[in-house]
């Protein structure tokens, strides 16, 4: 009998499929890791580096996994259980959780993943290849290194890179906020990164990564965490450079007892209505994670984050810097143009906004409205978020740093929505975007540069089935000169980028992408320092510092 050609091409194609993937077992502290090597990349998913944090574990710092078992590690590991904010917690998931494909969530999920270049080096030092520690975003309440978002398969391939994604817990799990255990032990999710973070320098050379040069990488929330690891690390810091997306923490608000509000609440509401105490938490580590995740995803839960401990988040950050009781490692520092939108959809009432904030009876809709001339209230707020929140905070952290004597601080701005106007008749113009603002990342009103959208351009996980040629370009760029800044911190990531010089006089603020321009030679316009930073300076740094 003989097959049809369709089935015979389908077998071939498994069969060469196979063939370009072979199995490659790595020897580590978790154990003989069994991962995957083709197109020139080894991949090593789902390592655990922690014990597990669940039933008397949950909520204490974590615990180094070691073994000597082999490891199947081809299979990205569960995600840590998440809780998706209320109004906005469907957009959060499309855009942050592969909502066609989400990954499992689980407990039990202090995992990492590596993708390292297959070629070996030749010699055990001077050729190792440089090493960049992936922190996700998520307000410390959602987020995993398991979606493709933040697969490190081209990072790895087209920048000749050692790419490391791990999981921290994140909402009640890893910031719990509970008066019932020290103080010093609330922000596990950061505990969870310094432990990812030592069995990257115990383990990476196997890989052929450098462990003397690597640079911590995180947006939002995980640039965050970058901060707090530099803030944290005044002395032979753990990695050598830091980038921060669309995220600084330039001063936080000190420690509060109402700090604690959210997980008495919490508590109260799963009928654990003990004193804070010993007591109460066996109560709570009884209940199930899914009992957990079904209150902390419902409409009656408060927000979980980070409380100031000064050992792994300090409320005088600004300070520290200028004290030089930081890491004084080499920065690249930014926002996006849009970074607003994101978090301001559908809201046009300005005072409600102020409000938000605790900003109502201090300042008036008019007062932030002539700091935005021109813009009717729906961009006025989404453009205040951003500065509130992204674009001052970068501005008052790498100010902090050139103060302080570090002379290799890059600040820059990804994108504009700018547009090309093409006029048909007299009744008929369409508005193109180009730039930075491609047609099929507008998932949503307004959108612009959005937050995180630069990311799938830095990832190269970009929609290659709806992705235009600019974007594709745009990507090439923009991820090579992130790489740049990896393998070589203290000089130029790409053509006519200098290091940042807050102030009036010079021209060192990287505009990224704007205009249109994507390719090496124009990606970059150096536009006046402090050109961005009018709100800020007139305004919203009154209440950073």
């Amino acid at each position: 009998m003989l097959l049809p050609f369709a089935l015979i091409l389908v077998v071939l194609l498994k069969v060469v499929n196979a063939n370009a993937q072979s199995s490659v077992t790595i020897t580590t502290t978790s154990g003989r890791l069994q991962g995957i090597e083709g197109d020139g990349v080894t991949s090593f998913k789902g390592v655990r580096f922690g014990q597990p944090p669940t039933g008397s574990q949950r909520w204490t710092p974590p615990v180094a996994f070691v073994s000597n078992s082999t490891q199947n590690a081809k299979v990205l590991g569960p995600a840590c259980v998440q809780q998706f904010p209320f109004a906005v917690a469907a957009l959060n998931e499309l855009l942050f959780n592969n909502p066609q494909d989400p990954p499992t969530e689980d407990e039990d999920c202090l995992f990492l993943n590596v993708w390292a270049p297959s070629t070996k080096p030749t010699n055990t030092t001077s050729s190792l290849k440089p090493v960049v520690f992936w922190i996700y975003g998520g307000a410390l309440v959602f987020g995993t290194g398991s979606v493709p978002l933040y697969d490190g398969m081209s990072l790895a391939s087209n920048q000749d890179i050692v790419v490391v994604t791990s999981n921290y817990r994140t909402n009640v799990f890893g910031f719990p906020g509970a008066p019932d255990l020290p103080l010093q032990e609330n922000n596990l999710g950061f505990m969870d990164q310094e432990l990812a973070l030592q069995w990257v320098r115990s383990n990476i050379q196997a890989f052929g990564g450098d462990p003397d040069r690597i640079t911590l990488m995180g947006q939002s929330a995980g640039a965050v965490s970058v901060a707090e690891f530099v803030s944290r690390h005044p002395i032979d810091p753990p990695f050598r450079a830091a980038i921060l997306f669309s995220g600084a923490t330039p001063n936080s608000a000190p420690f509060s007892p109402t700090a604690f509000g959210p997980f008495n609440d919490f508590s109260t509401a799963l009928n654990c209505t003990q004193p804070p105490g010993a007591e109460r938490l066996a109560c709570l580590k009884a209940l199930s994670a899914d009992v957990i995740r079904a209150y902390t995803n419902g409409p009656t839960s408060g927000i979980f984050g980070a409380v100031v401990d000064n050992v792994t988040s300090f409320d005088d950050n600004l300070n520290r810097i200028l004290l030089n009781s930081t890491a004084r490692v080499p920065q690249l520092v930014g926002n996006t143009q849009n970074d607003g939108t994101l978090f301001t959809v559908g809201q046009s009432n300005l005072s409600a906004f102020l409000d938000s904030f605790d900003l109502g009876g201090i300042i008036s809709p008019d007062t932030v409205r002539a700091l935005y001339p021109g813009q009717n209230d729906t961009n006025v707020i989404a453009d205040a978020y951003r500065d509130i929140v992204f674009l001052c905070p970068a501005s008052l952290w790498t100010q902090a740093f050139v103060q302080s004597g570090i002379s290799s601080v890059f600040r820059y701005e990804y994108g504009q929505l700018s547009y090309a106007f093409c006029t048909y008749s007299s009744y008929i113009t369409i508005n193109l975007p180009i730039g930075a603002v491609f047609p099929d990342l507008q998932v949503f009103p307004n959108a612009g540069a959005f937050h995180a959208s630069d990311l799938q351009e830095v990832f190269g996980t970009y929609n290659a089935s709806t992705a235009t040629a600019n974007e594709i370009t745009l990507s090439k760029t923009y991820q090579t000169a992130i790489a740049n800044f990896i393998k070589n911190p203290d000089q130029s990531p790409a053509p006519n980028w200098p290091k940042y010089l807050p102030g009036n006089n010079t021209k060192t603020l990287a505009r990224l992408a704007y205009n249109g321009n994507v390719d090496t030679g124009n990606f970059v316009q150096a536009e006046k320092s402090n050109s961005q930073d009018s709100p800020c300076t007139e305004l919203w740094n009154i209440f950073l510092v």
